[in-house]
């Protein structure tokens, strides 16, 4: 029995590696929208060292391993986990990436994602981040009211957001050796990428603002040639421009009391001028502010 126990405290050990401390552990866990999750484990030590070790309680797959940021070889071994063993190497800092399924599940309609970790070394501080899906969030309190469950256990987490992901994350400062850390989380998967939308948002609210800009521009341009303008023309344009841009040749007769002749003929020298437009519209016409409006020069110059 003994010698089984020792045999499984070195699978759960998280590093195996001389003298050296280990002064942090991160673990980084990205939920995929299938429910497989993609981990980044860091390990740092005080020192460099010539073997390092990690065990995780499921089998793993798209194994890549670093030391100092360099790739190293090592051996991943499947029994009730997967131990993965890299001897021979030299560095203070050895990254593990990898692939896991079956750590999600169905719960009502929401997922819970779960996992236990061992603490079987000293470690000055251990860092958990879950990261869920695009387009999925933390369940309420509301939510579980009545199951007894919170959205994620221990509730001393912190959630936040990335941009794009939501994520929730644990600190433990010298965890105790031997204590057993289970977490778990409830997340909602709503069907949108909420970076997208935003995005999205954004774009409107830039091209509404553009639109708004080159009115007011254009606005402004025209009101800087109304001096220039004859009397009758000068009250064409202010229609316009109370109008936001076009008014019916009838409104603008009826507004200046001018004769249907005389309107007809301001508004054919402001076309002469670039400075309105004609459009027919069946028995009507409509007269709108040219988008390029050019700079008009006074009777006397013209």
């Amino acid at each position: 029995m003994r010698t089984l126990l020792l045999v499984i405290v070195f699978l759960l050990s998280v590093t195996s590696a001389s003298h050296a401390s280990l002064t942090n552990w991160t673990v980084d866990m990205t939920i995929n929208d299938d429910g497989g999750t993609e981990w980044v484990v860091a390990l740092t030590y005080n020192e460099t060292v010539p073997k390092s070790d990690y065990f995780v309680f499921a089998r793993v797959s798209n194994l890549e391993v670093f030391g100092d940021s360099s790739p190293i070889d090592c051996v991943a071994i499947y029994s009730l986990g997967t131990s993965i063993v890299c001897s021979e190497i030299s560095a203070r800092e050895v990254v593990y990436k990898f692939h896991v399924k079956g750590l999600t599940s169905d719960l009502h309609n929401f997922k819970i994602f779960r996992y236990p970790f061992s603490v079987t070394q000293t470690v000055e501080r251990m860092q958990v981040t879950v990261k869920f899906p695009l387009g999925a969030a933390l369940v309420e309190d509301i939510d579980l009211a009545g199951t007894g469950l919170k959205p994620f256990e221990p509730d001393f987490g912190r959630k936040g957001s990335d941009g794009r992901r939501i994520f929730v994350g644990w600190t433990f400062d010298k965890p105790t050796l031997g204590q057993s850390i289970n977490i778990y989380a409830i997340y909602e998967v709503f069907g949108f990428d909420p970076f997208t939308i935003f995005a999205v948002i954004l774009v409107i609210i830039i091209i509404a603002f553009l639109v708004a800009l080159m009115f007011i521009f254009r606005k402004q341009r025209v009101k800087d040639i109304l001096p220039v303008l004859t009397d009758g023309e000068r009250k064409v344009m202010e229609i316009l421009l109370r109008e936001k841009g076009e008014a019916d040749q009838r409104i603008i007769v009826k507004e200046t009391d001018f004769s249907k002749p005389k309107v007809s003929r301001i508004i054919n020298e402001l076309i002469q001028r670039g400075l309105v437009e004609k459009i027919s519209r069946g028995r009507k016409n409509l007269i709108k502010l040219k988008k390029e409006v050019k700079r008009a020069k006074p009777d006397a110059e013209k």
